[in-house]
């Protein structure tokens, strides 16, 4: 595994994509399970080299809900959140958009990152056991991304399960 499938979901912004020092730092091979210590020192590293790339921020909190790091993984999806909505313009709680805060459907770029980052942050909500929150933020999410096209549908129906045993 390379640190760009970390988030192959999520393409990187056209201005960075080019990058000599990010293309490199993305061509590094990471073993998660074999020396989980290197994967997470070069994904630090490179956070710490470019904070303006969301996405590097993002395949850290992937790495870190991969290995059950709930705590380390919501707050970088809140640094995700945050930056992303600052860039696009509208206000960084999820609880507070609406279907005409942003432009939702076809989303790119910080609009489609954050839907992504509500998207995780329902699905690490879950796998912490907070169904409660993770039910909120996928709700919300589904009236944002209408369209699901960002897949939160398939999270959604987890925890609306994981809702029902209770």
């Amino acid at each position: 595994m390379l640190i760009r499938d970390l988030f192959s979901a999520t393409p990187l912004s056209e201005p960075f994509a080019s990058s000599l020092e990010l293309q490199r730092l993305l061509h590094e091979p990471l073993d998660i399970a074999a020396d989980w210590q290197r994967a997470e020192s070069l994904l630090i590293r490179a956070v710490h080299e470019l904070p303006q790339i969301a996405e590097l921020k993002v395949a850290l909190y992937r790495m870190y809900a991969y290995v059950n790091r709930f705590d380390q993984s919501r707050a970088l999806i809140d640094q995700v959140l945050q930056q992303t909505a600052a860039a696009a313009g509208f206000d960084a709680d999820w609880r507070r958009l609406q279907p005409a805060s942003a432009h939702w459907q076809q989303a790119t770029g910080n609009e489609r990152l954050y839907l992504y980052s509500m998207k995780a942050l329902g699905f690490v909500s879950l796998r912490a056991g907070d169904v409660p929150l993770a039910l909120a933020v996928l709700q919300r999410l589904q009236e944002l991304d209408e369209n699901d096209e960002v897949g939160s549908s398939v999270v959604y129906g987890l925890a609306m399960g994981l809702e029902d045993d209770d």
